[in-house]
């Protein structure tokens, strides 16, 4: 089917003249009169901009593309040149290939990850591989995909998304009748096209504009990536002016934390506006979720003792969580897409997976000051005394994670009883959560039996961070299996590895280096 369908815009590609890199009129005009555009996409009405930036990571990873002759091309130019010039397109690399083992299988450049359509389409071996993962697909969820056919799919899938933009049959821009029903299919609008007569009618359609215009500002001013740079900025300010209460710098300092988290909160309610769900149905917005509740128990711990240190703690696990979820689109998807059937019941998501995931923010701070703390007590060379004012901070968090922790995986089981009839099935989602509530409640009871003390606290704290790294990241991106399939995902496991690696090798120092007491 993606060669037949090849077969068609290449043969008007062909005749249609030269190349888009012998031929600068290929590219559309970058035109912003076309952001608040209505697109029918994903099974919603959203602004052309975000169907832009969505497909353009969905085909290069990325919110851009360069190319040899053209340079960098943002995602409004690149899908508005696919739309209305498409000829030459499917000689420029703009196709990503993200597995090193495909592309050594498919005899494809080592050096690179994008490639013209036209050379991937005539990849025979990309269909073999793909009809491989097609029917292990349609065996059931129980037989597993092999990776090398799965990341062949997702080629064979960035095909047929370039192949719908290159013939217009993904720019569903023409509204119903007032007449029909909201959820009525569009028609296509083929080019050449008039923008101003695509506006009029979907003017005389009367479509909501209020969302629309939000979606749209949301894009363009980006209030999660305001928010890093806000902590970033706030990290230095109270570095600088360290223990002395009077520096000028730490007023300052504070009130970027703040605003900050402000501008967390405005992120996350513009997307439940937008979407109107909450904002926790994959791995983007948990990991954005998981932020947000490091950044709000660090500023409620630091208001209530009085403490900057939990708003230095919180600044990194912020920081590098937002830029993550910000450069890697391909993996970590920030489209507002609607549920899936077994998450519309927004009591239950609401209820259990926000307070599963706001209790990974009480850990990540929870492990982010275990680290300040081991490395202080290692250079003052002293042991951590339980009544340690860092390690009572320590405790308070890791108490506040907990409670969270066992409130979720208790209203999951509620949750897994009303939809799938039974409390609770050992599944890997489950499992792992169980295993990391009993880490930490382990944790926390060997400290009151006075099996280790305040240092040894701090030490678990990282260790046990490393088991809702797996409950949180691997059952989903590595394990791949369970009843919580609409959670699942590729990509990034290298990224997660070496953190890992870098938590056990902090944890060999730890323990090696640790202060002995008189």
């Amino acid at each position: 089917m993606i060669r037949l369908l090849f077969l068609l815009f290449l043969s008007l590609s062909l005749s249609s003249g030269s190349a888009l890199a012998q031929n600068k009129a290929s590219l559309a005009e970058n035109n912003s009169a076309y952001d608040t555009l209505l697109i029918q996409h994903r099974g919603r009405v959203k602004p052309f901009l975000s169907f832009a930036q969505e497909l353009t990571a969905s085909l290069t990873g990325r919110n851009s593309v360069s190319l040899p002759d053209h340079g960098k091309i943002g995602s409004r130019q690149l899908i508005l040149s696919l739309w209305q010039k498409p000829a030459g397109w499917e000689n420029e690399p703009i196709i990503l290939v993200e597995d090193p083992a495909l592309r050594k299988t498919l005899n494809l450049a080592h050096d690179t990850r994008h490639f013209p359509p036209r050379l991937l389409a005539t990849q025979p071996q990309l269909a073999d591989l793909t009809r491989q993962a097609d029917a292990a697909r349609a065996s059931g969820p129980q037989t597993e995909i092999p990776p090398l056919a799965l990341a062949a799919q997702t080629v064979s899938l960035r095909l047929r998304i370039f192949s719908s933009l290159i013939s217009g049959d993904a720019f569903r821009v023409v509204p119903p009748s007032s007449g029909s029903p909201a959820e009525a299919p569009w028609s296509t609008a083929r080019s050449p096209i008039d923008l101003s007569d695509l506006l009029e009618a979907q003017k005389r359609a009367d479509l909501p504009s209020t969302k629309i215009q939000l979606e749209v500002a949301y894009l363009k001013y980006h209030p999660f990536r305001l928010a890093w740079i806000a902590w970033l900025l706030s990290a230095f300010l109270l570095l600088i002016a360290g223990q002395n209460g009077k520096h000028a710098f730490l007023p300052w300092g504070k009130t970027i934390a703040y605003l900050g988290l402000l501008l967390l909160i405005i992120g996350f309610a513009a997307r439940v506006y937008i979407a109107g769900r909450p904002p926790v149905t994959n791995m983007y917005e948990s990991i954005l979720w998981v932020a947000f509740g490091a950044g709000l128990f660090a500023v409620i711990f630091s208001i209530r003792h009085r403490s900057n240190l939990y708003l230095i703690a919180a600044s990194p696990i912020i920081i590098l969580s937002l830029i993550a979820s910000d450069l890697q689109p391909a993996v970590l998807d920030p489209s507002l897409n609607p549920l899936v059937p077994v998450l519309r019941s927004n009591f239950w998501l609401t209820t259990h997976v926000l307070t599963i995931t706001l209790s990974y923010g009480a850990f990540a701070l929870a492990a982010a000051l275990a680290h300040f703390l081991i490395l202080t007590s290692i250079r003052k060379k002293s042991p951590l005394a339980n009544d340690d004012p860092g390690v009572l901070h320590l405790y308070r968090c890791l108490q506040i994670g907990v409670f969270l922790l066992a409130v979720g995986v208790i209203l999951g089981g509620v949750w897994a009883n009303y939809s799938w009839g039974r409390f609770w099935d050992w599944d890997p989602k489950e499992t792992w959560a169980l295993i990391a509530l009993m880490a930490y409640i382990i944790l926390l009871h060997g400290r009151l039996g006075g099996w280790w003390g305040g240092y040894g606290l701090a030490v678990g704290s990282i260790a046990s961070f490393l088991t809702i790294l797996m409950a949180w990241y691997g059952v989903n991106f590595v394990l791949g299996k369970g009843l919580h399939s609409y959670g699942f995902g590729n990509g990034g496991q290298l990224y997660v590895g070496a953190f890992a690696l870098l938590e056990l090798i902090v944890l060999t120092f730890a323990l090696v280096r640790r202060p002995r007491s008189s």
